[in-house]
């Protein structure tokens, strides 16, 4: 889908703490050989819960989008998303979190977004298509928050391959000019693929995640065995992710090549370079690899967490294009084009 006329007007970010990977080995938590099959230095760990931290984040996001448009933002579509347990059970934490910012009541709708890691990215799939279709929806708002740990989801060792951040992050869109143009979107899904999480795992009637940790690796290697291991995997994946990229590049009218940084999920280093370098024929300094080696992947913030450092520190900067590149467990894929103004 090509886009001409909608903006992406203000981002926001609020990452926990850095923890060196030292920790967790003396702990007993991690391995010498994690530390080398992953490459994390280090990951991000918050005191807040996950919807305050998409509080702190979305807070920042609006403010910037006053100073960037001239005027008041006032977002008709909230979207919320958080790939873990949100602090509280049978409870609404989207509403929270635009309640929290002042948005208040008014027309316009409040949802939460399920896309898993892709659910910010997807959820600019998605406010487009509302922002484009409904003249009477003038902003959206999406935000993102998690915060992982013990019992139930330890950062270090709860995934294979993938060390679990905190974070907050936001982005508000318009139909005015702002901090980038969004050029592309394209998105792409597989549901064949949800059981890679699922495993052997039955239906409870309550989660186990208070009591004991979520064995993610488990359920993998159960899934796995039946599919012929990591290539079925593999394959699926990569034939998502150029499909998407393709499209969403050729949508905007422009070559990989042509693209200053990715902004991808912040998976471990051998992670990396099986789903995105190797499908996408890229190598790691095109991507923010890096920079997620020491924040670990946060759940769906990683890709705005990533830009908002790109722009910080002046690794990109006006006239640049930057593509950001979003997979959720499911599976899902998005790609959004944008052209920093």
């Amino acid at each position: 889908m090509r886009l001409d006329d909608l903006y992406l007007n203000g981002i926001g970010c609020d990452v926990g703490a850095l923890i060196p990977v030292s920790a967790p080995i003396a702990a007993g938590e991690f391995t010498h050989d994690d530390a080398a099959r992953t490459g994390q230095l280090s990951t991000a760990v918050a005191e807040r819960p996950g919807p305050e931290l998409a509080v702190r984040a979305g807070r920042q996001a609006l403010q910037q989008a006053r100073a960037t448009t001239g005027e008041p933002v006032w977002p008709s579509l909230c979207l919320h998303a958080g790939i873990y347990h949100s602090g509280i059970d049978f409870w609404h934490a989207a509403s929270y979190v635009r309640d929290q910012l002042g948005v208040g009541a008014g027309p316009g709708l409040t949802l939460e977004l399920g896309a898993m890691s892709n659910s910010l990215v997807a959820g600019i799939d998605l406010a487009a298509s509302v922002l484009r279709g409904r003249p009477d929806h003038d902003a959206a708002l999406i935000t993102a928050g998690d915060r992982f740990g013990a019992p139930g989801f330890p950062h270090w060792s709860t995934d294979i391959g993938i060390v679990y951040g905190d974070a907050g992050s936001a982005v508000v869109l318009t139909r005015r000019p702002g901090l980038a143009r969004i050029r592309a979107i394209a998105s792409y899904t597989d549901p064949s693929l949800e059981g890679l999480q699922r495993g052997d795992e039955p239906f409870r009637q309550a989660s186990v995640a208070a009591h004991r940790g979520i064995d993610i690796r488990r359920r993998k290697r159960q899934w796995l065995s039946r599919q012929g291991g990591p290539a079925h995997v593999a394959t699926r994946n990569g034939d998502a992710v150029t499909t998407v990229v393709k499209t969403a590049l050729s949508d905007a009218g422009v070559d990989l090549p042509e693209i200053t940084k990715i902004c991808a999920p912040h998976y471990g280093r051998r992670l990396v370079e099986t789903q995105i370098l190797r499908p996408l024929g890229i190598t790691e300094d095109r991507t923010m690899t890096e920079f997620g080696l020491r924040v670990g992947h946060l759940g769906a913030s990683d890709q705005v967490v990533a830009l908002e450092h790109l722009l910080a520190s002046g690794e990109a900067g006006p006239g640049d294009t930057v593509l950001l590149l979003g997979i959720g467990v499911g599976m899902t894929w998005t790609a959004v084009v944008l052209e920093l103004a």
